[in-house]
């Protein structure tokens, strides 16, 4: 195999155990993979919390926007009963709880996911990211061997790369950059080391096709990416179909992040793409 390919658990083990919470992120540790990546949001009192949407409602017992609420408020929320009876009780993470647990893992990346931006919380999303990489190098999760930050907003990457040198962590965003918020005013590819490559049906806002035929972007996206010097990237959620790992590994694919950390690991491995360990 002439390329390194990676496999991130996404939001912990998605699939099996509620997103974002501290039983999914340690039950992704015993599988067989490269990273976890999961999602961060400060709150009203300046506390660092795990959670994808920046709203309660979806994935807990509670609603409210995070960045309104204290941290003591967030806390009462449950993030297992929705999933499941068997998680009633389980917390929404804060964020030190994450870097605690995976301080003890120095073998596995952290996919940081960045989900405050300064296209509609204004300083407050700068804020929110600084106070969350202090804590990364405060538990030792630093280096771009360590630690990927995610961000869809163009403004959050341009702040990181103002601040921080290059070897502090990588950078991953998206294509198209119309996924972009802030596309429009500043190019976002300029800033990336990694890309998530999606398949929309849709012209990207340079005007090149997206084809519409499969939920895998034609070669030339990967090929034009990695060429570009970024590592080519896929997401693919709740998805167990053997056919588009491997379209998506033979298009140019290297780093996975899928809600079934299982069975893409068992399914990379099968078609030759990435040898589990065990």
């Amino acid at each position: 195999m002439d390329k390194k390919v990676t496999l991130a658990a996404h939001r912990g083990w998605r699939s099996k155990y509620p997103e974002n919470t501290m039983i999914s992120f340690k039950k992704a540790l015993t599988l067989d993979i490269d990273a976890i990546e999961m999602d961060v949001h400060m709150t009203k009192d300046y506390h660092i919390v795990v959670c994808h949407d920046a709203d309660l409602e979806r994935t807990t017992d509670k609603t409210g926007a995070i960045c309104n609420m204290p941290l003591e408020e967030v806390r009462q929320a449950d993030a297992g009963i929705k999933f499941g009876e068997e998680f009633k009780g389980e917390k929404v993470p804060t964020f030190e709880e994450f870097l605690q647990l995976m301080a003890t893992r120095p073998d596995i990346k952290v996919m940081l996911e960045l989900k405050d931006y300064p296209e509609m919380l204004g300083d407050f999303a700068y804020a929110s990211a600084e106070l969350s990489l202090s804590l990364c190098r405060q538990y030792g999760i630093w280096g771009k061997d360590r630690l990927i930050v995610i961000t869809f907003s163009t403004g959050i990457c341009a702040w990181l790369r103002t601040r921080y040198a290059k070897d502090d962590f990588l950078i991953h965003g998206f294509y198209p950059k119309a996924k972009m918020k802030g596309y429009e005013a500043d190019d976002p590819y300029k800033y990336y080391d990694e890309v998530c490559l999606f398949n929309s049906g849709e012209k990207d806002p340079q005007g090149f096709p997206i084809q519409r035929d499969s939920v895998v972007a034609d070669k030339a996206r990967f090929t034009e990416f990695s060429l570009m010097g970024m590592k080519p990237c896929v997401y693919y959620k709740f998805n167990s179909d053997e056919e588009v790992y491997r379209q998506a590994y033979e298009n140019g694919a290297i780093g996975f992040t899928c809600d079934h950390p299982d069975i893409c690991g068992e399914i990379l491995d099968k078609i030759g793409a990435r040898k589990l360990k065990r």
